[in-house]
């Protein structure tokens, strides 16, 4: 093989792998591909909160607990931003559903909280403070009604299918499958001779 063929042969295939990258950067499948990556994060925080729910209520009706929903309890001062009350006789369980995708990033002692997705960030109010502040307008309300020692409970629970959470195990928040988990542990099996109907009562929309 001479010189010349050599180099014709190469010069050839440098053309086509040049046409080959170009062809696949003009796609089709490549523009919907830098597409979906593209564009502001969406607004998800209620994304497939509607599983979390369906769980309290199949939880509540096997236990003869009690869920609340939706959550209106608040007022000028104070407010709960809640999902869900599950009452039993245990006391009282505030769910905050998030269902916020890409990746969470933040600690529990944090004002705020961070989420990146389609290489964007996005600040938030860190929900584990939100839940708190929910726990507080609760035991606010049943203070209200007149009803006493009723321990009152707030977690937060990331619903998102494909969501990250770069978070410390120590923070305390759930996932779908490790709420589902938390529900069956002893921790609702304990009588704290809370009277479920009354609480619930006091707890519900007007």
């Amino acid at each position: 093989m001479t010189p010349e063929l050599i180099i014709q042969i190469a010069a050839v295939l440098v053309v086509v792998v040049i046409f080959g990258v170009a062809v696949y950067l003009l796609s089709p499948a490549r523009k919907t591909e830098k597409a979906a990556k593209a564009g502001p994060i969406p607004d998800d925080e209620h994304e497939n909160a509607e599983a979390v729910l369906r769980q309290l209520r199949r939880y509540a009706a096997t236990n003869e607990f009690r869920v609340v929903e939706p959550v209106q309890i608040g007022n000028d001062k104070i407010s709960a931003d809640l999902d869900a009350l599950l009452v039993g006789w245990f006391g009282v369980l505030g769910v905050k559903c998030l269902g916020y995708g890409g990746t969470i990033y933040g600690q529990a002692s944090d004002s705020e909280w961070v989420q990146e997705m389609n290489g964007q960030r996005r600040v938030f109010t860190n929900p584990l403070k939100r839940a708190e502040q929910s726990a507080r307008a609760v035991r606010q309300a049943l203070f209200e009604a007149k009803i006493k020692n009723v321990p009152v409970e707030t977690v937060v629970v990331f619903t998102g299918k494909k969501t990250q959470l770069a978070l410390p195990r120590s923070c305390g928040h759930y996932t779908i499958e490790q709420f589902s988990t938390y529900l069956k542990s002893v921790h609702f099996e304990e009588d704290k001779k809370v009277e479920v109907e009354p609480v619930a009562a006091a707890l519900s929309v007007k």
